[in-house]
């Protein structure tokens, strides 16, 4: 008997009990769904909040002030973004994030809280994916303090209900003053924004949703020299993104801005500024989702365990009901070998169908949870996951089948013929 045959017998006999064989692989149609399902959706949120920091700048290191031991003296000023780009080494760029509220008035008199970051042009190179629609404003523009602003993605779709709001003004006040902005740019800045703006964690939220009138909140990135104009603050920033140069060591730009940051305004005493790379996030929140899916999917795969003791069960019981023909196969000269590899190929048979049926719910599962997460999150589900499964239920096939096997090919063909 070749390995044809015995494929062509453990289909038969699959078929033969085709409930029981339905129940059996049961527990290896839920161990491999479930990892597979954990595992697409895992790596999904994982590429999905790596892409919202890399949108924030992958190379790039934020600067900001510690707002609870500053002083007035010691918060960054224009002046210091302007000398830290010339003067610290390794810095390309050097953008200032001034934040300031408002009251926003879109066409249709749509009213919205106006999230305002006040920027120079550096930062669209903080920007990864650029502006989805117009452009980001020049030094001109930043030098003659133009009213021109980028909006978020986010906040175009809330506001309007669609993206494409180039060349739409929307009047902003605040402070008793007010200015027709045009919008010249949509972009995704929401992850920037949310980054800044210390203490008004509860208004960065409402970015994010997708709340009534009442509560939508529009953001602007605009030449930081426009918003001093609209809120007359003081141009001290909290916050700065230095852009350091391609393959520069960004932990040691941070420390060299901070350090420079310290000698011009004659803090070393304090540690005043914080410094946080951007690409050092990527690392940690990789890491952390890796570390997690792998945990949670091995928790899964216990059920494999279970699955393949069902395996055996049933293929214990298939022996014994079969006993009188595997003592007529021994009778008429069926080797040890053969009778082993009749029983171990139904095992893995039964196994590998499950895993097929288990990968076929567990894709389906990850888009179904990536679906009710929703966020724009895509499962990413490799071939080589599914092929690890497949080969991990082929082998769990393989090792619960060799002791039914190793018994039916054991057993003595005279006391097998004499059994009823």
């Amino acid at each position: 008997m070749n390995i044809s045959e015995s494929l062509k017998i453990a289909v038969k006999c699959i078929k033969a009990n085709w409930m029981r064989s339905l129940l059996t692989m049961l527990g290896i149609i839920i161990g491999i769904s479930s990892v597979i399902m954990i595992v697409g959706a895992g790596n999904g949120a994982r590429d999905y909040i790596v892409s919202l920091i890399e949108n924030m700048g992958s190379n790039a290191v934020m600067v900001s002030v510690d707002t609870s031991t500053a002083t007035d003296d010691d918060y960054i000023t224009l002046d210091d973004v302007e000398a830290i780009k010339h003067k610290v080494q390794n810095v390309d760029r050097c953008s200032p994030m001034m934040v300031g509220f408002g009251k926003a008035v879109a066409e249709g008199n749509k009213e919205a809280t106006a999230m305002m970051i006040g920027a120079n042009s550096d930062m669209q190179f903080a920007l990864t994916t650029g502006c989805e629609y117009g452009r980001f404003f020049t030094d001109e523009e930043y030098d003659a303090s133009h009213p021109v602003a980028v909006m978020g993605t986010n906040s175009a779709d809330m506001v309007y209900g669609y993206r494409d709001v180039v060349g739409k003004y929307v009047d902003v006040s605040s402070s008793g003053k007010s200015m027709k902005i045009k919008i010249i740019g949509v972009a995704n800045i929401e992850n920037i924004a949310s980054s800044v703006g210390s203490g008004s964690s509860s208004m960065m939220s409402g970015i994010f949703s997708n709340g009534n009138d009442e509560s939508l909140i529009m953001a602007l990135f605009m030449p930081c020299t426009t918003l001093t104009e609209i809120t007359g603050a003081e141009s001290n920033l909290s916050s700065i993104f230095v852009i350091a140069e391609e393959g520069a060591d960004y932990d040691a730009v941070g420390n060299a801005t901070n350090n420079f940051l310290k000698a011009r305004h004659g803090n070393f005493d304090r540690n005043v500024y914080v410094v946080q790379n951007m690409a050092t996030y990527i690392d940690l929140v990789d890491t952390i989702i890796t570390v997690l899916t792998v945990f949670i999917a091995c928790v899964g795969a216990i059920s494999l365990i279970v699955g393949g003791i069902g395996v055996m069960n049933i293929m214990l019981v298939s022996v014994t009901e079969r006993t009188r023909e595997i003592g007529i196969r021994k009778s008429l000269g069926a080797k040890t070998g053969i009778i082993t590899l009749q029983f171990i190929t139904e095992s893995i048979i039964l196994c590998l169908i499950g895993g097929i049926i288990g990968v076929v719910i567990g894709v389906v599962g990850a888009y179904a949870a990536c679906g009710i997460i929703g966020m724009g999150i895509k499962p990413a589900i490799s071939l080589w996951v599914i092929l690890l499964a497949l080969l991990f239920s082929s082998g769990v096939g393989l090792f619960f089948g060799i002791y039914p096997a190793r018994k039916a090919a054991k057993m003595s063909p005279i006391e097998a013929l004499r059994r009823e």
